[in-house]
């Protein structure tokens, strides 16, 4: 709650700053964009649209006036405004590999992944070390139903960036989903050897294990999850589940206890 409560005074601070922002000798155009950004950064979002707006009708070739408007839309959920913002960026400069990321990701947020892969991989040819792009192509990938190319790609993700820990985490995940809870155990546990504290992957590992049966190796995984994140969202079902299994596999009352 106190950090809530400072976060919420910081951004109440970079408001009301909002109005003193002045850049002497600088264009309007210029002085309305860092007016602009300063309420993007305070989360006033609409707000900074207006701003943005007024300083490309006063000059329609400023890049950063484009993308702050369209990272403004994206955050109001307003992909499809964000999208053609960031696709008249584009044709100001068609070399910046970030444009490209962010209109792959507004594609994947309006539910469009088909159209959000042509463009990330523009953004990984213009940058092969845009390690997110790659997340988010094998993402789109994989809701397009071409799982073997998602896999690919966190493989290759994992050989080349073996401390990019969200590659084996949405490998994991996706394999879980395929129905291969062994494989996915395993990438969980190449996690873990690489960041111990990450806890969504003991809770990974545990439904694993449910799934495959095997309800010792599950509870202790639960409870390694627990004993990190007790209070997350997760952590009712992981206490409820850890109870239900003890209920029925490990009671002195049930006839078909199962040990391992």
């Amino acid at each position: 709650m106190q950090i809530d409560a400072g976060l919420e005074s910081i951004e109440k601070n970079l408001a009301k700053s909002v109005e003193k922002v002045t850049v002497p000798k600088q264009s309007r155009s210029y002085n309305l964009c860092v007016k602009a950004d300063a309420l993007r950064f305070a989360k006033m979002y609409k707000e900074s649209v207006q701003a943005y707006l007024q300083a490309i009708m006063m000059d329609r070739t400023d890049p950063k006036a484009y993308f702050g408007l369209a990272m403004s839309y994206k955050y109001l959920k307003e992909y499809k405004k964000a999208i053609n913002t960031l696709l008249k960026l584009i044709k100001l400069d068609d070399g910046n590999d970030e444009y490209f990321y962010e209109i792959g990701v507004c594609y994947l947020s309006d539910g469009q992944p088909k159209m959000a892969i042509d463009h990330l991989i523009k953004a990984i040819l213009i940058n092969r070390e845009n390690v997110e792009a790659q997340i988010q192509l094998a993402i789109a990938h994989e809701l397009v139903d071409e799982a073997d190319l998602s896999l690919m790609i966190y493989n290759k993700l994992i050989e080349t960036n073996p401390e990019f820990l969200k590659a084996y985490y949405n490998k994991a995940a996706m394999l879980m989903g395929m129905g291969d809870f062994m494989e996915a155990s395993r990438t969980f546990f190449r996690l873990i050897k690489r960041n111990p504290d990450y806890y969504k992957a003991y809770l990974g590992i545990a439904m694993s294990f449910d799934k495959m049966a095997k309800y010792k190796e599950a509870i202790r995984y639960y409870k390694k999850f627990l004993e990190l994140k007790q209070f997350s969202e997760d952590a009712v079902f992981a206490r409820n589940r850890v109870e239900e299994l003890r209920e029925q596999y490990f009671s002195k009352d049930n006839k078909f206890t199962v040990i391992k």
